[in-house]
């Protein structure tokens, strides 16, 4: 039996009461955290320390299809990189922050003072050179 959900089909299955299995596929967390951990090589004990819980658990995060949000925005705190974000970033859905319009609003209003910048010159040099 399928279900609609916010525009997404979900395939209801019988065997698991009352869960939604997506028919869209996520990104593996675990694996996203293991990428960055490899790439900046990170202090797993270190970590583990900082975030309060046992070097055990932090290698079962990497296994993690699925993390809590608390795990991930606790450790995008500790290592200062926005996780939540890059998962986001991997979501086919547009969307800008508040902080993104604002830059984008702010970098419109200088092209125009640009462009009239651009015509005063143009008469300066239009009057200068008579």
């Amino acid at each position: 039996m399928y279900i609609c959900v916010y525009n997404k089909l979900y395939n209801m299955d019988t065997r698991k009461k009352n869960k939604l299995v997506s028919t869209n596929a996520y990104p593996h967390n675990g694996e996203v955290l293991k990428q960055y951990f490899t790439k900046h090589n990170v202090n797993r004990a270190e970590l583990a320390r900082q975030l309060g819980v046992s070097p055990t658990t932090v290698m079962r995060y990497f296994d993690s299809q699925s993390l809590q949000l608390g795990i991930l925005w606790k450790t995008s705190q500790v290592l200062k990189h926005n996780f939540v974000a890059e998962l986001g970033e991997q979501l086919m859905v547009d969307y800008a922050t508040v902080r993104e319009i604002e830059l984008e609003n702010q970098l419109a209003e200088l092209k125009k003072q640009l462009e009239k910048m651009e015509i005063e010159l143009s008469v300066y040099k239009n009057i200068v050179g008579k």
